[in-house]
This record gives C-alpha cells, structure tokens and sequence, in this order.
C-alpha cells in the first residue's frame, strides 16, 4: 500500500521522543493524522448550487491522565507542529483531571501494527470531475422530467478518499485506507395544493463502482414516482393498530429509538432508558439485536462495495466487531469507547468514532439491526386482519431518556383481511421504544438494510440499519385525519 507522506512523520524516533514527554505526566494519548480529498456536487433543478474539490491534512492530539483529557487540532502537522501541539495537549489533561469529578485509568490494549486498505474497482482519483458532474446531471434530468408534477429537484453527490493514521501510548500504528461515495435524491411534487416529497440515497465504501449499480441508476427515478404517488394518497384516521414495519423502517426504529440507548456515554451521563440494565430481559425471546461494522457484509446483499456503516478499526485503535445487543430478550452489552469501557470495567467494543482527526472519538453505531426469524412477508401480511404496512422513514424524534420516539413514515398502505390496500400519506408512528419490542408478534425470515448520515454530539458518521419485516401490536398511528 502506498502511504501517504504526511503519515511518514509518525516514525519510531516520534514515538519515542512523545513516549519521554509523556512519562510520569500523562496516563495514556493517542495521535489520528488524516490525509483526505474527495469531491462535493450539488444540484437543484439542475442548477449548481455548489462544485467543489478538496484536500484535507489535519492532525488530532488526545491525552488523558486519571480522568481528565486534553484535545488539540493541528492542521498540515509535521514533526514541530506535532512535539509542540502534545506539550499542550498534556497541560489540557493536567487541567481538566485537577477539575473533573469521574476519575479513572484507560484500560491497556495490545498493541495493534497493521494497514487496511479498502480495494476499489474504479478508483476515485481516476475519474474526473466532469464524468462526476455528467451523473448528476443525469439524474436531475431523470427526475425534472419523469412529470410536470414534479416541482422541485435536489441531487447531492460526495464521494472521499482517506488514509487515516492512528498511532498511540498502547503502541498502536495503524493505516486505514479508505474511499466512500454517496448519492442523494430529494424531490418535491405538488398538485391541487398538495405537496408531497420522497427521500432515497445510496452510499458505501468503495469507488466510482457505486454510482454505476442498479440502486444508484434508478435512484431518482424511484424517488420521483413515490413523491407523485403520494399525492394521490388519503391520511388514515388516527388511533391504536396493529404495525408492519418494511426492514429499513425497522432500521431506523432499531438505530433510532433503541440504538442510541445503547451508547455506554448515554448511560453513564443517565440519559438513557437502558442504565442498569445489563443482564435483565427488556424484550420478547424472539429478539436479537446486534452491531457489526466489520468488513465484507456486503455480500449479504450481493453488493459489490463494502456497507456504508463498517470500517476495519474505530477511531480509537480498537478493531471493528460484532457486538450482541439483545440475545433472547436479554440486554447483554452496551456499544463502548475506550473511555466508557474503562469505567465500566469491561473491554472496548470497537464503538469509538469520530466524523475526522480534528474531532473526539465519541460512542458510536456502526451497522445495527434485528436478526430475522422465520416468517415470510406474505404470511406477515395474510395473518393481519386490520393493520396499517408502513415502508421507509421521512424523518422523526427520539428520547434515549424516556425511550419516547415518533417517526413519519415514507409509505404507508391499509391492511384489510390479509390484503395490502390503497396508498396512505402523512403517516406517524409514536410509542415507548422498550413496549415495542414487547408486543412484536412476527419477525420476517429476510433482512434488508439502508445506508444514511447519523448526527450526534455536532458530528456526522456515516451508518447502516436494517432488519426484516415484524409486526408490532397497539402502536399509535397519526395521520392528518
């Protein structure tokens, strides 16, 4: 693998000179040198609103002693830079331990030498930026005109290439080699003074290969006949029903209202619904939730790029895992970083993230979703006699405290007697996160996942949930009626 040069400066003679700076003064640090470039297109109603290439060479110092951390940014580090932005990250951490409450030592690693690459088909650095410009235009024109309903159209394309180095006080030298690219859709449609919107996006961790896959080429189009669709759609009357979830909508609830929860910093803060909980049943015996962001899942879905949530270590060091949520109803592990393993006494998870070398690691998912049973999605739907399928997710809210959460869903259709029925539009789902995964009465034997952006803490991480098909009972629907 070729390693870029700014990632050479992190040789033996600096580790050993930040290793005698570091002695009888800091407890642990750790050191993230990233080297990215990538392009960022936007579109709306085919108009540019933004063309842009970048170059990014950043540095993120962290030191710790006894509970207290220091953080300091550097941006195109050499070997000065780095010597004299630790000497001040180190009189952070002195600061912040002599006025933090939580004190507590990092948990030692083996040390971990190794460089991961990520192997691309068609490399992002081969394709110029106007066969980039070319799909996007492509794909505003698919959608301006697939109906003169349509009234707006927004296409988003972004695509990177890192080469991160993180080298640490365990005696960690690791090298990630890693390119993304990500296409978005978002259009508007209106008739008789109704407007109606569809959302769709495809990303993962590869090269130009993603934007030429079938899901990438018919993307837009599929995006602007549910955004027409929906126009012709009624909202439901609201009240209690029975709830069939599509597996990117049993996704987000899994990520969304369960997930988060599960965040040992969440926990530890008491902000979270599952504090305490470890080892005690919070769900029926039919549920299995698991994080798992390592590498090649994606042949899962016969897909030729790797998931756009998984990564081969996190931002600490750690390696990427499988991580068992809920087993049997039982809640068994919480996701953890460095930090909140360590005061919780128990080995890191790989659940350390951050969205760049200039950011803190914070707790994380990674590709999280329900494990699948044995139901077929037919038999889902004849044994309902008066339900409601809800497919995708608009957008929503979620509380980890109280475990409240609402989500406005894409799709919506009526179930009567074991028949799927007409369109709804404007449909909402609220309920209490761990009352759910009491009342579901059916989980589907196939599993699909979705790929998105998730925010927290001021960052940004790219994710993937999914799950199958279930069926929930006594959910609160809302619709406009």
């Amino acid at each position: 693998m070729d390693i870029a040069e700014d990632l050479k400066i992190a040789d033996e003679k600096l580790t050993y000179e930040l290793q005698k700076i570091a002695k009888d003064k800091i407890d642990y640090w750790d050191i993230r040198i990233g080297v990215k470039t990538g392009t960022n297109l936007d579109f709306t109603d085919q108009k540019s609103k933004e063309i842009s290439s970048y170059e990014i060479i950043e540095c993120g110092i962290r030191t710790f002693v006894n509970g207290g951390w220091g953080f300091n940014v550097l941006k195109n580090p050499n070997r000065n830079t780095i010597i004299n932005g630790f000497l001040k990250a180190v009189k952070l951490a002195k600061l912040s331990e002599s006025l933090c409450k939580n004190k507590f030592k990092i948990r030692n690693r083996d040390p971990l030498i190794k460089n991961f690459k990520i192997t691309c088909k068609k490399r992002l650095e081969d394709i110029g930026i106007d066969e980039k410009i070319q799909i996007v235009k492509r794909h505003e024109k698919i959608a301006s005109e697939y109906s003169p309903k349509i009234k707006n159209t927004h296409t988003l394309y972004l695509d990177g290439h890192s080469q991160d180095l993180i080298f640490s006080s365990f005696g960690h030298h690791i090298i990630q080699d890693l390119s993304f690219l990500r296409l978005f859709s978002l259009i508007y449609a209106k008739e008789k003074g109704i407007l109606q919107r569809s959302i769709n996006s495809i990303g993962g961790i590869g090269g130009f290969e993603i934007s030429e896959t079938e899901g990438a080429n018919n993307l837009t189009e599929k995006t602007a006949k549910e955004a027409v669709d929906l126009l012709n759609a009624n909202s439901p009357v609201g009240g209690k029903f029975t709830v069939i979830m599509d597996p990117k909508l049993t996704g987000t609830f899994i990520h969304e209202a369960f997930g988060h929860a599960c965040e040992a910093d969440l926990v530890l803060n008491k902000e979270s619904i599952l504090e305490g909980k470890i080892g005690k049943k919070i769900a029926m015996d039919d549920i299995k939730i698991i994080d798992d962001p390592t590498m090649n899942q994606s042949k899962k879905f016969n897909l030729p790029y790797e998931l756009f949530g998984s990564y081969f270590t996190d931002d600490e060091g750690t390696p990427s895992q499988k991580t068992i949520i809920i087993e049997d109803g039982i809640l068994r592990n919480y996701l953890h970083s460095l930090e909140t393993s360590s005061r919780m006494a128990v080995p890191s998870n790989g659940h350390g993230r951050a969205n760049s070398c200039s950011s803190r690691p914070q707790v994380r998912m990674g590709f999280t979703y329900l494990v699948p049973k044995d139901w077929e999605y037919e038999e889902i739907i004849e044994d309902t006699k008066n339900g409601v399928l809800c497919e995708d997710f608009q957008y929503g809210y979620t509380d980890p405290t109280t475990g409240n959460f609402q989500f406005k869903c894409k799709l919506s259709y009526k179930i009567e007697h074991g028949e799927k029925r007409e369109l709804m539009r404007d449909v909402s789902l609220s309920g209490l996160t761990l009352e759910v995964l009491n009342k579901i009465s059916a989980i589907g034997k196939t599993m699909n996942y979705s790929d998105g952006i998730c925010g927290k803490g001021g960052q940004s991480i790219r994710v993937c949930d999914g799950g199958p098909y279930i069926r929930t009972e006594d959910i609160t629907v809302g619709g406009l009626n």
